[in-house]
Parts: C-alpha cells; sequence; structure tokens
C-alpha cells in the first residue's frame, strides 16, 4: 500500500510532501509523489497545443524533481506524472492503482500559514474519494525522521464520528501512535451576551467531557482487539469565543493529525460557512485527514477487520 502525495505543477508543494513523509514512515509505506498533466489546452489552435504541452510537462517535471530531492532516503517512494482527464481524476485514479492507504494534497495557493485551504482539486477529491484524504496547512514542516506524535479524532455525537473514532483507534493502535478523542464547541453569542459565569460554563464543558468520554466508551471498549478499558482513552473539549479559539484551546502536538468525518462538509461546493466540520477543517492548526462519505464503508471494514 502507498501514501499518495498530489503534486501541484507550478506551485509550492513542499508542505504535502512533508505531511506525506511522516505519515508514510509511521505507517511503514511507500511515497507515490504524482502530477497530474492534464494539459489539454481546449482554446487554442493546433498548432500552439504541442508548445503548452511541453511546457506544461516541464514545470511538472520540475515538481516531481523537487518532491525527489525532499524525501529522505530511509523511505521508498516513486515519483510518477501521470496523465488524465483532470488533476482529481488522476489522483484517484494513481490512488486505485497503486492501492493507497492516505492520499495527501497540499493548500491551495491562497493559503494562510499555518492553516488548511480547499482548492478546487481538494474540494473534489473530499466529495469523490473512496480514501481517506489528509490535507496540510500552507507552510507545514516536520523536523527529520519525525512520526506522528499523537492522531486525534473529532467527535461530534453523530453515527459518522462514532464511526470514526473506532477508525481512528484502530490506525492507532496498528502503527503504536497515541490516540485521543476532542471536542469543539464554541460559546454561543447568547451565553457570552448573559455574562454567565465562568465556573458555571466550565461546569457545562465538565458535563459535556463526561459525556463524550461515556459515549466514546461504550464504542472502543466493544472491540477485543483494542484493549482499552473505560476512562483510558484521552478525551479532551475545546471552547472559546468562537471556532479558533476552541481548537487553540486544546494542547497539540507537533507533528499530529486530526480525523474528521465529512457527513458535516456535505457537498463542499454548497456548504454553507456555518458547518461545524468545515469550521473545524478551516481553524486547525494541524493538518487534517477527512474520510469522505464514500470512503466511510471501505475505511472502517478496512481498519478493523
Amino acid at each position: 500500500m502507498s501514501i499518495v502525495v498530489g503534486l501541484a505543477p507550478g506551485q509550492d508543494n513542499r508542505a504535502a510532501v512533508e505531511l506525506g513523509i511522516v505519515l508514510a514512515r509511521t505507517y511503514r509505506r511507500r511515497i507515490v509523489a504524482t502530477a497530474v498533466d492534464s494539459a489539454a489546452f481546449p482554446m487554442a489552435p493546433v498548432h500552439f497545443e504541442r508548445q503548452y504541452e511541453k511546457s506544461f510537462r516541464t514545470v511538472a517535471e520540475a515538481a516531481l524533481d523537487e518532491a525527489r530531492a525532499l524525501i529522505p532516503s530511509d523511505i521508498e517512494s516513486e515519483c510518477v506524472l501521470h496523465s488524465s482527464r483532470s488533476s482529481r481524476r488522476g489522483l484517484l485514479e494513481m490512488c486505485e492503482k497503486t492501492d493507497a492507504y492516505r492520499l495527501v494534497v497540499g493548500p491551495s495557493s491562497e493559503g494562510k500559514p499555518g492553516k488548511i485551504a480547499l482548492g478546487s482539486v481538494s474540494n473534489g477529491l473530499l466529495h469523490s474519494a473512496r480514501l481517506p484524504v489528509a490535507l496540510a496547512p500552507a507552510g507545514f514542516r516536520a523536523s527529520e525522521g519525525a512520526r506522528l506524535e499523537r492522531i486525534t479524532a473529532a467527535y461530534s455525537g453523530s453515527s459518522t464520528s462514532a464511526d470514526l473514532i473506532l477508525g481512528a483507534a484502530m490506525v492507532s493502535a496498528q502503527s503504536d501512535v497515541p490516540f485521543r478523542i476532542a471536542s469543539f464547541a464554541p460559546r454561543s453569542r447568547v451565553v457570552a451576551s448573559a455574562n454567565v459565569p465562568f465556573d458555571m460554563e466550565s461546569k457545562v464543558v465538565d458535563e459535556w467531557t463526561k459525556v463524550v468520554q461515556r459515549d466514546t466508551d461504550k464504542i472502543l471498549c466493544s472491540i477485543e482487539q483494542l484493549h482499552i478499558k473505560p476512562g483510558e482513552t484521552d478525551v479532551v473539549v475545546g471552547t472559546g469565543a468562537d471556532w479558533a479559539a476552541a481548537l487553540t484551546a486544546v494542547e497539540w502536538k507537533h507533528p499530529e493529525v486530526m480525523m474528521l468525518g465529512s457527513s458535516g462538509l456535505g457537498a463542499l461546493k454548497r456548504v454553507s460557512l456555518g458547518s461545524h466540520a468545515m469550521r473545524i477543517l478551516q481553524h486547525s492548526p494541524v493538518p487534517v485527514v477527512v474520510v469522505p462519505r464514500r470512503a466511510k464503508a471501505d475505511y472502517i471494514r478496512q481498519e478493523t477487520v
């Protein structure tokens, strides 16, 4: 199985490659760095097409060379220029061809440092991929020899997040990476404007933490191979004045990934900015691994067999 890293010709791909390296080392997989050649120039006269395609290939080969220079010798790797009708289709074809375990993509060129920014390709992948998609924040870097320090699963109380927790716990156990569960909620404007005392708010957070712990204990303790007893799983709840504050209210390691189910993401082209999942993704201080709805059944089955 492989870690497919999608390269965007002509853009800075280091964040995606660095995240791919960390995942490959942690999960003991090989890297397949892929640049997709979809350079059919529909608007140009025929005699300009070859010139455009040649120029595009030169840029794509440069992206592959940059990836080769970044990938360390302790990780098996392959750098491929794959021809397809579109970048999204090409990456999914390579994932199928190489039996990919994860697909890694970087931020759009408009991404702010430290934040995840979806572009047209990553947006489409989250809607159509049949495997988990890892999203690297802009500027992501990892130290030499780094492995994941922890896997955090985001829990909302839904059946989708329950399945996600089960799968993430299995990934953690198989890769020997610490695991925890996190839930996030900004303080509502009503609570903020009502000047609710801090000690009362703390009691609400404590109570919700207990609920999350109780619910997730039921999920995890039902799987014998996990060897988890009630109360053993680390559970944290992040709250704050807004989503950014809620996400930074909990402690994060480096490198760490947060796993997120996509039921709340819906069809991303039509998603409202109020979507909880989208808010978490936009404000996450660490890379996010999204399990798209189409990938859910295969993912859970893969991680629990």
